[in-house]
């Protein structure tokens, strides 16, 4: 996952929402889109909002395994965002001053994500070298909160779930029992059971359960019935149920115990590029991330564009 007016107009989260993981391929240029194209369709620069996102054709389409992907979905990611925002709210590095952090574990099919206004960083500082998982949002018109241009990017830091326990601790100030495996469904029972969304933890927190986390390979005709705009053969299906909650000045409208129901959900297709392999969920290329909350609030919006890579070798 209110304060002053002031702040609503710039603070915004989007819930969605150090181990090198680059894969050791042989790149050999695709057909279909130029270099400089590739590289367009994997950058979440918020420069590229003005510009129309480059439809890869079926030639430079990739379908990459699901174990591999699995391997980089799975661990603890370090959250930050950049974007239009006062800079009184911006920290020194230029993103927004938050304790924000995702955490995936495959073999369970769910995620947790924390986000709050903080100076504090759970996660540490240290730069990553492993793979980003980037969301783009342009601040369109259509988006339900409205919110300024934003990306909200990950950096993988650990590939094991069991990491997250000191960060939640350090966080929230809450123990987590260290005896038994680290299970994110529990771990955010404890958050929902100690009420800690529903007093004033900073002038804005918020945070989500993704259960069921459900990814695999689609075949692209089965989008409703409709064929996607790119003829890829098959594109790489996530979706998952979320609960929300939060309080302070969030984008989103938090009931003090009353949590936010809803799904999010893209088709990515594949894409290999000097840099590694991509995943990529935008206008033209699978299916756009969308987000919607069918209780408890108002939330209706598509991301104009997710990407996950490179990708953990195989």
């Amino acid at each position: 996952m209110e304060m002053v007016s002031t702040m609503k107009n710039y603070i915004r989260f989007g819930l969605i929402y150090g181990l090198t993981l680059i894969p050791s391929i042989a790149w050999v240029r695709a057909p279909g889109l130029s270099e400089a194209r590739l590289q367009s369709v994997v950058s979440t620069d918020l420069r590229t909002c003005a510009e129309k996102i480059p439809v890869v054709p079926e030639s430079d389409a990739r379908m990459f395994p699901q174990a591999r992907i699995e391997k980089t979905l799975n661990g603890v990611w370090r959250g930050k965002v950049s974007g239009e925002y006062d800079k009184k709210f911006v920290a020194k590095d230029g993103n927004l001053d938050v304790d924000y952090y995702m955490i995936v574990d495959t073999k369970r099919h769910e995620a947790l994500v924390f986000e709050q206004l903080s100076s504090k960083r759970a996660t540490g500082e240290k730069t990553a070298s492993g793979p980003s998982w980037n969301y783009q949002m342009c601040g369109r018109e259509r988006y339900l909160p409205a919110h300024p241009a934003q990306v909200h990017s990950f950096e993988k830091v650990s590939d094991n779930v069991e990491d997250a326990r000191a960060l939640l601790s350090a966080s929230t100030g809450l123990t987590f029992d260290d005896k038994s495996e680290l299970v994110l469904s529990a771990a955010w029972k404890k958050l929902v059971d100690s009420k800690y969304f529903d007093t004033s933890k900073s002038a804005a927190y918020a945070g989500g359960l993704f259960k069921p986390f459900d990814i695999g390979h689609v075949a692209a005709e089965e989008n409703n019935g409709v064929a996607a705009s790119n003829d890829t053969k098959s594109l790489f299906s996530m979706r998952y149920d979320a609960e929300y909650r939060g309080g302070g000045m969030t984008a989103a409208k938090f009931t003090p115990g009353v949590p936010m129901h809803g799904v999010e959900e893209a088709k990515f297709i594949g894409v290999s590029t000097p840099k590694g392999d991509y995943l990529v969920a935008s206008l033209g290329n699978g299916v756009e991330m969308s987000k919607s909350v069918a209780s408890g609030g108002a939330i209706n919006m598509f991301f104009d564009k997710v990407v996950i890579g490179p990708l953990a070798p195989q």
